[in-house]
């Protein structure tokens, strides 16, 4: 079975790799929607489904998994830094707050044209710091290709006190979900995987 990842993220890509499921990893550089008026869930599905369906148009069969991550601080949706004072602004807002992470899934057969989304929502906690320690953090967190500027993997987990939720949606890829999704189009995702 030809599966496909709609996404450059190489967190999604080691993901999949370590869960044993071959995969070809092909980038949209789909123009990511950011409306104001959606709640976090539908943002996130709609640029999943932006991005899995810009790569479906491209070939004839197969499975393509469209992918995206937004952190929402109170009522405020945070995207990716776009450069370094916004990142370490970012940072400083969420000392001591409990941030909420949401993934928006597509998979699409591109061969039936049939496809599902879905979302999986996570709540991170983060320490209360000092600001005098942010621009140490700031070295360690390498903000700029992830949402909300953070990452909880390595010197991340020195600024998260809890996760309520899936660990791997905050990672970007939620890999239970994904499989719910896999089976509503009649695929035993776990069949495929390589041991």
């Amino acid at each position: 079975m030809k599966i496909i990842l709609a996404s450059s993220s190489k967190r999604r890509h080691q993901i999949l790799a370590s869960c044993g499921i071959a995969h070809k990893v092909v980038s949209s550089n789909a123009t990511e929607y950011t409306g104001v008026n959606k709640l976090p869930e539908q943002v996130a599905m709609i640029n999943a489904r932006i991005k899995a369906g810009k790569v479906a148009k491209k070939i004839k069969s197969g499975y393509v998994i469209g992918a995206d991550t937004v952190v929402l601080l109170g009522k405020k949706i945070i995207g990716k830094p776009g450069n370094a004072s916004h990142a370490r602004k970012m940072l400083k807002e969420f000392s001591g707050r409990t941030i909420a992470v949401y993934t928006g899934l597509c998979v699409i057969d591109v061969k039936k044209e049939d496809l599902v989304s879905g979302y999986e929502k996570s709540l991170v906690t983060v320490k209360k710091f000092k600001t005098r320690e942010i621009p140490a953090y700031f070295k360690l967190l390498a903000p700029y290709d992830k949402a909300g500027g953070f990452s909880i993997e390595g010197a991340g987990s020195f600024i998260f006190d809890d996760i309520k939720g899936s660990y791997f949606n905050v990672l970007g890829l939620p890999t239970a979900k994904l499989k719910e999704m896999f089976e509503r189009l009649g695929v035993d995702i776990l069949k495929e995987i390589r041991a």
